[in-house]
């Protein structure tokens, strides 16, 4: 019996681990722009967790470059999308602008 506990535990411990290297390889996969949306989306939505990120769209001029991301939320057992966009100069990306909306339904 105690063996059979140990084995279930370490079992259930060692599912863990490449779920977690999966999350982390998530966030290294981001673009800065794509971890700027997600940062601005937590700083609107604090409670919120992330689900998913996905670039709608980009486009860059002389003098300034816009990109638009939409983020998946969740909050308690409602999900719901904002979209975040992001205005810079491309020279020196700094930012002029972050908007971030709620997606309307």
């Amino acid at each position: 019996m105690l063996k059979n506990s140990i084995l279930c535990l370490f079992l259930l411990l060692a599912g863990f681990g490449p779920l977690q290297q999966a999350a982390a390889q998530d966030t290294a996969h981001m673009s800065k722009w794509e971890e700027k949306a997600v940062q601005e989306a937590k700083k609107r939505y604090p409670s919120a967790e992330v689900r998913l990120t996905k670039k709608v769209w980009d486009r860059k001029r002389t003098d300034e470059a816009v990109k638009q991301y939409h983020v998946t939320l969740s909050e308690g057992n409602k999900n719901f999308g904002v979209f975040v966009t992001i205005s810079y100069e491309p020279t020196t990306h700094k930012i002029n602008k972050v908007v971030v909306v709620e997606e309307y339904k």
